[in-house]
Parts: structure tokens; sequence; C-alpha cells
């Protein structure tokens, strides 16, 4: 018989190519054998058998965490190469829910496996296992009683365990009363300067504080008050009583005095009578009120338009990092800039205002709502301290780029919480507010007069929608002409853009209530030259603008 012909290129004992993914192997939560539970809220392990290739070859693993098998909502694929176990730490773990670990592998040739999943771990639960063969385990302390918690740096610890959990946004809070022993890091006399002190409802109305006595840097003298700053040398000795009805504030001060911010970091803990509703968010921090108005299960994500994106849109993500965290903003006035957490907010009015812009016109754009969501929630908790701070009486007073940015938040919580009350107060208290206290209409105010005699306004002015850098207050600073105060171009209306236009676009201008606003911003983007900062701070913002102002 003769012999095929074959080619010196083709080799006598080909290798089959690899076309089957990994088998899966089983996954256990916890170290090494298989755990149900674990008290610890800011880490989690993971370890996983071998995922073998039917060709024999290596693999590489990734993993993810999430609320469900097969989901990656706690944490997104990560990978491991060759390791057979993950660590996650550094992290704020939801309470009472159970986590599951995904494990997948895939070979040289990318043929990826199934994803395998534990049968999950509840974390803020503590189980005493017994020593006896055959007995059951028994809880010692439930779930969601805890010793201590801990937010964005700052850490307390009860006198004794405590039922806790997590509001929608992820602040703590706790069922009281309660004493709390230790905060971290402690309030403490350094030399002349007391630092990291903590407020309980702090009032909107007082320029004093219980913060850092440093702050307000020169001017700091009489506005430090000892007696609001009830973390000072808190111990097991002297414990810190907290009633239901308290929105704890805490602080991490800048190491240095005379810093502006002189805040690095705060947080909330607030103490209430009973368990919360699930989703609920957070109640105001000032005020007395802790009652649970709010649900995100109540969001109305129809609010929102679906517009094709412009050049140089956000990540969505990323501006969730810069909402999460709490707003402290209930200092009035310029002096208020010592007291904004450089890492929970922007410390200037106009800086503030632009990221309210873009996350206001970000909402606007054609995504999924659940990419949206999670944008929605921390602009919303913004809103409703907000509301706090004003229905408390604050105000966000003009005076430069100071005052702005505040009052969409609050009509944004208002609109899609469907909740008149907030909106009213938006109406009634528009003067609370910097762009509403600095716009208004030209207007004959006596024979012969005009805005009262202030500005070298005349009667080819009337009706002329105009801005003043501290009208409401002092009408006296008024200036015709364009360029005589310079914050009518550095600091506000470059940024105010944003927010109304996202306002038009949800159908918010009469909830705002304050037609003078819409239209200076109007004139004032026809008047200043397009791409030019004083024109537009943000270019997104600006970009939006002018694609869909004609629409809306």
């Amino acid at each position: 018989m003769p012999f095929a012909a074959s080619s010196c290129n083709t080799p006598t004992n080909a290798v089959a190519k690899q076309d089957i993914a990994p088998s899966t192997a089983q996954v256990r939560d916890g170290l090494s054998v298989d755990v149900d539970s674990q008290e610890q809220r800011s880490s989690l392990f993971a370890n996983w058998d071998r995922f073998v290739d039917p060709e024999g070859q290596p693999v590489v693993y990734e993993w993810s965490v999430g609320t469900q098998p097969g989901k990656t909502d706690v944490q997104d694929w990560q990978n491991v190469a060759g390791a057979q176990r993950g660590a996650l730490s550094g992290v704020d773990l939801p309470i009472g829910v159970t986590l599951h670990v995904n494990v997948r592998a895939h070979d040289i040739n990318g043929n990826r496996s199934a994803i395998a999943s534990s049968d999950g771990v509840v974390v803020g639960e503590h189980v005493h296992r017994p020593s006896g063969i055959g007995m059951t385990p028994q809880i010692a302390v439930p779930v969601g009683y805890l010793a201590a918690v801990d937010r964005h740096g700052i850490t307390w610890t009860f006198g004794s365990p405590a039922r806790c959990g997590r509001y929608v946004n992820g602040d703590w809070w706790v069922i009281g009363p309660i004493t709390i022993t230790n905060i971290k890091p402690a309030s403490l006399q350094d030399g002349p300067r007391v630092r990291h002190g903590a407020m309980v409802n702090p009032s909107p109305n007082s320029l004093a504080q219980g913060y850092d006595s440093a702050m307000f840097g020169n001017g700091a003298t009489g506005r430090y008050d000892p007696k609001a700053n009830i973390a000072l040398n808190v111990s097991r000795v002297k414990p810190m009583s907290l009633e239901p009805g308290s929105s704890l504030v805490s602080t991490i001060s800048h190491p240095v005095a005379g810093q502006l911010p002189q805040i690095e970091s705060g947080a909330v803990l607030t103490c209430v009578e009973k368990e919360p509703p699930s989703n609920a968010f957070r109640p105001p921090y000032c005020g007395t009120d802790k009652s649970h108005r709010w649900s995100a299960s109540d969001l109305d994500m129809t609010q929102f338009a679906r517009l094709e994106t412009v050049a140089g849109s956000p990540d969505v993500r990323d501006l969730v990092a810069r909402f999460e965290r709490t707003w402290l903003d209930h200092l009035p006035g310029y002096t208020g800039h010592y007291l904004h957490p450089r890492q929970n907010m922007p410390n200037y009015g106009r800086d503030l205002a632009d990221l309210v812009a873009v996350g206001a016109l970000a909402l606007q754009l054609d995504m999924p709502a659940s990419d949206k969501r999670p944008l929605v929630v921390a602009m919303v908790q913004l809103g409703i301290d907000t509301f706090g701070i004003v229905q408390d009486g604050g105000r966000f007073l003009a005076d430069g780029g100071s005052g702005s940015g505040r009052k969409f938040p609050l009509l944004l919580a208002g609109s899609v919480l469907k909740d008149d009350s907030m909106l009213r107060l938006a109406s009634e208290r528009k003067l609370a507010f910097g762009e509403d206290a600095q716009t208004f209409y030209i207007e004959q105010t006596a024979n012969g007069e005009w805005n009262r005699g202030y500005g070298g306004y005349g009667p080819e002015d009337g009706g002329l929608p105009e801005w003043g850098n501290r009208h409401a207050d002092d009408p006296s600073q008024d200036r015709k002409a364009w360029t005589a105060d310079p914050y009518r171009r550095c600091c506000t209306a470059n940024v105010w853009h944003g927010y109304v236009l996202a306002a038009r676009i949800m159908g918010l201008r009469d909830a705002w209530d304050h037609p003078a606003l819409f239209d200076y911003v109007d004139r004032y983007m026809q008047i200043e030259v397009k791409g030019h900062w004083m024109r537009g701070w943000n270019p997104f913002c600006e970009r939006m603008w002018d694609r869909y102002r004609r629409d809306f």
C-alpha cells in the first residue's frame, strides 16, 4: 500500500487545539474551611479548589463578590493569576446581607470556565461554635449587634453591642439610647489646639462650632465652642451618651492649624428609636427630626432624560465617589469653607456648584436607570441634608461664588421622591440660595429711580435680567458694567448653566420659582465667548448647553 505524501512543514504528531474550558470546583468563604458568618465588615476572604483544565494546561483565576451568586455589585472581577484564594480589604461591607464569592478560570487559549459561587457568608453576625462534638452552634450576638462601627476613617465604639445598620447611602444608624466609649481619631487637646471634634445636631444658625479650635485661621477667636464638642476626652471612664433623635457628626482635623479647609474628613452616625425601613435614606444631620421619611424604593427614575452624550462626558462611577461622603455645609458665609471636609466635598462654592452641574447633566444622558441609580442616591442624600439645613434656618449666602450649587440637589430630591415639602421649601426660602439672591430683574423702584438708585441703571434697562454680588442683602454693590465685579464672570454663572439646563430638562423651572435666574443665565451664555472658561468652567457642561438648550 503506498504511503500518503506529507509536507515537511506538517508535524507528524500534531497537537490538537485546546478548545475545552476548565472545569469548576468548590468555592469556600473564609481563609480555609467554609464559614457562614463573620463579624468583620472591612475585609472578606475566600479560597477554592483547583479548576482542572482537560488538556492539563495551567489556568489563571478571577474572583468577584456579590449579593447574589454570580453578581459583582460588591467587588468586580479581579485577576489573581494562579492563586487559589482571594482577599478583599479596606471596604464597608453591608450588614446582615449574604455575600457570595464567585470564581472562574481560563486556560492559556482564553477558554473560560463557568462561574462557581460560594454558599454565602453573612456579614455582621458572630457565631459561637461550642467545642463539643455534635453540639449546635449558638448565635451569641444577633445579626447587626456590633461593638463598633466605622465610616470614612472614623470609628465609634459602644459601651455594649448595639443594634446597627446602614442607610441606603452607606451611613450608619444605631438604636439608642447608647453610650460611646471611644471615638477614633480621639478628640484631644494638642497644646493650645483641640482637634477631631464632634457635634450633635449642629445648628446652621450658629457661627460657632465644636470641631476644631483652629478653624477660621486668624478669625478663630470666639468661634470655637468647647461645649459644642461632645467628643473631647471620651473614654470608658467618661463615656458619651447618645439619645434617639441625634445625629453625631464626627470629624478628622487637618494636622496643621490654619488650613483652608481645616477638616480632612467627616461622617455621621444617627441614633434612632427603632430600626429604619429597608432602603431608607439618612435623615438630615441638622435639626432634631430623625424620622425616616424617604426611601430609595420610592425614587422615580423616569424624571431623567436619555440624551445623546457629548464629548467629555464623565464616568458616572467617578461622580458617585465624589458625592457619596457627607457634605458638611451648615456654617454660613465664606468662612464655611473652613468646614468643608477636604476628602468629602469641594471647598469653594464655584467648584461645588460645578460638580453639582456635572452630576445633574450626567443623569440626563442615555444610559440604563440602574447605572444612574447610585448617583441619584448620593445626590438625593445631599438634597436631604440641604433640606435639613434650610428648614432649620440655614442660608447659603450670596457672596461672590460662595453660596452657589445647593438648590438643585434639594429640587432633585423633592422631584424624584415626590416630596411637596421639599419643593415648597425651595420656593418659600429662595433667598437662602446664592443664585436666587444674586439674580433679579431691573425695575423702577420710585419715580425716576431704578433698582433703588444703585448700579447706574436707567429706563433702558427695565426688565433686564441682572446679577448683583449681594443683591438681596446689599443692592448697593450692584454694578451695571459687565466687568465691574469680577465675580460675575469668574465664579457664578460660568457654572450655573449646567444645573439650570438640567432643571429645564427635568421640568423643574417652575418648581425653582425664580425666573430671573433662568433668564439671566440665557443672557450670560449669549454674551460670553464660546469656549472661554468664563463662559463655561466645565467644557462638558458648556457642550451640553450648546447642544440641548434650544430643545428645552
